[in-house]
């Protein structure tokens, strides 16, 4: 019950909302493809108990025109099921699509994504999002299809079978018992034996799919991580540490595979023990009435095709079983996905109450009393007092490793360990110290995170200013093409990519300008030279900024001192 409460939360934003009528729409029409099969398949037994009575009388003259019904029947069946499976692909692309923008909007409002890793992020959020969203929906609604398959399948048939069973009576220790309907016992019986069975063998594979589910995605994380980082490793001519680690990872698939294997051998040898008993009762029941001619060959055949009908519809947990486990792990992934999301969200509110509202004055920071905390709960930075405004240049001084950057961070939101109080009021621009260019075109690269500039003389024209665009340049073809895709980070050097991110706040023009140690990868001449040229074209603008660099601090109107700041026992 506890899975099924937390599917239903998973879903409700996109099943239990007023506009989404598309998707019922589409889970009516598989639905109706599934009873219209099921339909189909009462009148293929109706032909069984015909076909068979026919052969049994060596009544060759009606074969031909129940061979041409039959094949009617067949070509229903396939239009049908290839109707039911377009439906049904067409829902799993709409639900997915849908819920992977829910989620990835939650995960990347109000900087939950960096916020979670700091808070003790679910692990690979990516699969979570990429993969598990796409398994929820396509196991959700097979498992859905074939519950509704055996509900319609166990109202079509069970009638059928409890006609053709009869009246049975047996003689058990001198005492007749009359039993009406005896084959529909049988199968249901048969089903809850089975079932018990197929829990007791099969009970661990739930948390084995989850365990392998997260050690999969650790495997994929490394591999992504040596591509990320490919030079870095070459440089440290690292290929031989990181195939150790890589095979670490993947011992840790192969033990857990073990496991699984082992686990779902015994599940599906029983599995396949219940099928193939299955086939037989319905025969060796109804034998006696056979051979006491109570019932002819094609009542038989009827009898053996409507008992399997049902019994699959008594055993469907049993059938379903290793699929119902691997639906759970996923429900068991994403809600907990779901969780963290919903916990970090709590905590934005918490934040942003702490956060004074100002009158409005464009370009202003204003910090009362406000002290900056460790992940533990340590004070780091205490009692900070700020009240700056634009044009005006502020520094943050301090030794490294003091909590300038951290200090930052909490301004921008990203830090939740802080007390006291901050305001800033005016368009904002954090410059962090490793510039994220998108794998995107140049013109899309440059306007992040806003929508691209469609004025190419204007992009041009930052881009000069930062010493991109140099007619000499060994970059001057790339910044020339504004609208074709590369990945930047494997392009440009250290040094270029902070010229580019200065680009973005020579483009944008933010009130308020935060600058983290932003020209660190820049000689000192160059590094002086942006920065002026910042100086210059942003002139009504507030920098509030980190650099160790001596002529940076130079340009700097007025500086606070964190070195005062920091927190002594």
């Amino acid at each position: 019950m506890k899975t099924l409460r937390r599917f239903l939360r998973l879903i409700a934003p996109y099943w239990f909302t007023r506009h989404n009528r598309t998707a019922w729409a589409l889970l009516a029409a598989d639905t109706a493809c599934t009873l219209i099969l099921i339909l189909i398949g009462v009148w293929i037994v109706r032909w069984d108990k015909r076909f068979y009575d026919a052969l049994h009388d060596m009544n060759g003259s009606i074969l031909p025109a129940l061979v041409v019904e039959y094949l009617g029947y067949l070509g229903l069946v396939v239009a049908w099921a290839n109707a039911g499976e377009w439906l049904r692909k067409r829902l799993i692309i709409h639900w997915r699509e849908q819920m992977s923008e829910q989620f990835q909007r939650d995960w990347l409002h109000d900087h939950k994504h960096y916020r979670l890793q700091l808070s003790g992020e679910p692990d690979n959020p990516d699969q979570r999002i990429a993969e598990d969203i796409y398994l929820l929906a396509d196991k959700s609604i097979g498992l859905f299809r074939s519950f509704i398959n055996n509900i319609a399948k166990f109202s079509a048939f069970v009638a059928v079978l409890w006609t053709l069973s009869g009246v049975q009576t047996f003689n058990i220790g001198g005492r007749d018992i009359t039993i009406h309907g005896y084959l529909v016992w049988v199968a249901l019986i048969y089903s809850v034996i089975s079932t018990l069975i197929a829990h007791l063998v099969g009970r661990k594979l739930k948390n084995l799919n989850i365990d392998r589910q997260h050690r999969e995605a650790d495997y994929r994380a490394a591999l992504l991580r040596v591509r990320d980082h490919a030079e870095q490793i070459a440089f440290y001519n690292g290929g031989e540490a990181e195939t150790g680690r890589l095979k670490q990872r993947y011992l840790r698939i192969r033990d857990n595979w073990r496991r699984l294997t082992n686990c779902e051998f015994r599940q599906e040898t029983f599995w396949a023990t219940y099928v193939r008993i299955s086939i037989f009762i319905p025969i060796l029941a109804t034998l006696p009435m056979y051979l006491a001619k109570t019932m002819t060959f094609g009542d038989m055949m009827q009898t053996r095709t409507s008992f399997a009908r049902v019994q699959d519809s008594f055993g469907w947990f049993t059938d379903s079983y290793r699929r119902l486990i691997e639906w759970a792990a996923v429900v068991e992934r994403l809600s907990g996905f779901q969780t963290a999301l919903e916990q970090a969200e709590q905590k934005s509110s918490s934040l942003q109450s702490h956060q004074a509202a100002l009158p409005h004055h464009s370009g202003k920071v204003v910090l009362q009393n406000l002290t900056v905390h460790t992940q533990t709960g340590s004070p780091l930075l205490t009692d900070i007092h700020l009240q700056a405004h634009s044009p005006e240049w502020v520094l943050l001084e301090g030794r490294s490793g003091i909590g300038k950057s951290t200090l930052l961070r909490a301004l921008a939101g990203l830090w939740p360990y802080y007390q006291g109080s901050f305001a800033l009021d005016g368009s904002l621009l954090f410059l962090p110290q490793r510039p994220y260019l998108p794998a995107d075109t140049l013109r899309q690269t440059v306007s992040y995170p806003y929508t691209a500039c469609q004025d190419d003389h204007l992009i041009q024209t930052v881009l000069e200013q930062v010493g991109l665009s140099s007619p000499t340049g060994r970059l001057h073809t790339l910044m020339n093409d504004l609208d074709t895709s590369y990945e930047w980070h494997g392009i440009l050097s250290g040094g270029e990519q902070q010229r580019l991110s200065l680009a973005r706040a020579l483009l944008h023009k933010p009130q308020i300008l935060f600058l983290d140690e932003a020209t660190n990868q820049l000689d000192d001449e160059s590094a002086l030279m942006l920065m002026q040229t910042l100086k210059q074209h942003l002139p009504d603008t507030l920098v509030i900024g980190i650099s160790h660099q001596s002529k940076i601090q130079a340009l700097f109107d007025s500086s606070l001192n964190l070195n005062e700041k920091l927190f002594k026992c």
